[in-house]
């Protein structure tokens, strides 16, 4: 996640909101980044878990339930994303992170 230019903990904060309302056109909305950029860090987030799951709670103060929470969230969206089940064809299909 270090490439970015947008700070983990801010990413955690997309993430989390995608797997709270289990849609990412809501974190679109909520976060202002695009939804192309959240399927990207979806992804990014399950080769960068150690540095996801610190900002998640060192920087938005989660419990270890929540965090396994979200980090099932991920498991299975990836899951989705490989067998082409997402809800928009594409979303997070692009170039790396």
């Amino acid at each position: 996640m270090y490439r970015l230019r947008v700070p983990p903990a801010e990413v955690a904060r997309a993430l989390l909101i995608v797997m709270r309302r289990g849609s990412l056109s809501a974190a679109e909305e909520i976060t202002g980044h695009k939804y192309e950029t959240i399927g990207r860090w979806l992804r990014a987030a399950a080769r960068q878990a150690e540095a996801i799951t610190a900002a998640l709670v060192h920087e938005l103060h989660l419990d270890e339930v929540e965090v396994d929470a979200f980090w099932s969230f991920v498991k299975k969206s990836i899951q989705q994303m490989e067998m082409g089940t997402t809800r928009r064809r594409g979303w997070a299909h692009g170039g790396d992170v």
